[in-house]
């Protein structure tokens, strides 16, 4: 009997990156409940023996999938800010969160049937990886962009939390305009106000 392959690192890192971008777009497309490791598998053109290998399960796959969102998209957004510090750098990586969250509504969308599923399936000492502590990371931004606050910490916090929060919103705001447009308004007035 022929011995199986074995996967070197390399193979194994490359098999996990590709089933991470698949996985985040079947995430963005379908929900978690509707992918199934089968199609995952075809996709990425290995075995679903080679796909347990690398996961014990479907739920550390994404897991792995929306840590590694979350930390592209917390530095992305701290780029444009040390590429720009200044009050428009600040509006552009609000605006550039805000299409984030557009594109992948699981990010934010966390209440849904289908995200809960998810969810309840982890032990809660690894849902802690995925709870993301805005706050501190709203400090992070405010010290990379060199900005001094006109208000309090906290109200500054909760009025740009309220503003990110305008994507639910979005269906309602799109039949009459563009929602990025308003949200781009917002996000240059608020800043303006909340900087000095």
């Amino acid at each position: 009997m022929p011995s199986k392959p074995v996967l070197s690192d390399a193979d194994k890192e490359a098999i996990r990156k590709k089933l991470k971008e698949l996985c985040e777009k079947c995430w963005i497309a379908q929900g978690y409940k509707k992918t199934n490791i089968k199609n995952l598998c075809d996709q990425a053109a290995i075995s679903i023996g080679t796909f347990y290998t690398l996961y014990p399960a479907k739920e550390d796959l994404f897991l792995e999938t929306i840590v590694g969102v979350q930390q592209r998209l917390k530095e992305k957004v701290l780029d444009i800010n040390r590429s720009n510090p200044s009050k428009e750098g600040f509006a552009q990586s609000m605006k550039r969160l805000f299409r984030e969250y557009d594109s992948k509504p699981f990010l934010y969308n966390v209440n849904t049937p289908d995200f809960q599923s998810f969810i309840t399936k982890l032990p809660e000492e690894t849902m802690q990886k995925i709870k993301f502590d805005s706050f501190d990371f709203f400090r992070e931004v405010i010290r990379t962009s060199n900005l001094n606050l006109k208000m309090e910490e906290s109200q500054a916090y909760g009025i740009l939390s309220a503003l990110l929060s305008t994507i639910h919103a979005k269906e309602t705001l799109s039949v009459t305009c563009d929602y990025f447009a308003v949200f781009d308004f917002m996000a240059d007035s608020l800043v303006s106000e909340i900087f000095a």
